[in-house]
């Protein structure tokens, strides 16, 4: 029993980060070949372009976020309550 809330909360924390980690890669990727092709040394360029973008894709999916660590929580709440 306990193991597939284990199951679920690791399900869980890899919904939640999947988001920006996928976001990250792509981006890293992206601007990573680019500074290759243009021959750029600007550490600073990615760095900033990553921060933005992850913030505008957490502001995105925020609320759905929010909602699926509430439902989990209230869930374990609920088994904890004795009745």
């Amino acid at each position: 029993m306990i193991i597939h809330y284990v199951n679920q909360a690791l399900l869980i924390t890899l919904m939640v980060s999947a988001p920006v980690i996928i976001v990250t890669v792509i981006l890293g990727l992206t601007l990573g070949l680019l500074q290759a092709v243009f021959q750029l040394q600007d550490q600073a360029m990615p760095f900033g372009v990553k921060w933005v973008c992850v913030t505008f894709v957490l502001i995105a999916v925020g609320p759905w976020i929010a909602q699926l660590l509430i439902n989990f929580t209230n869930s374990m709440f609920d088994l904890m309550s004795f009745k």
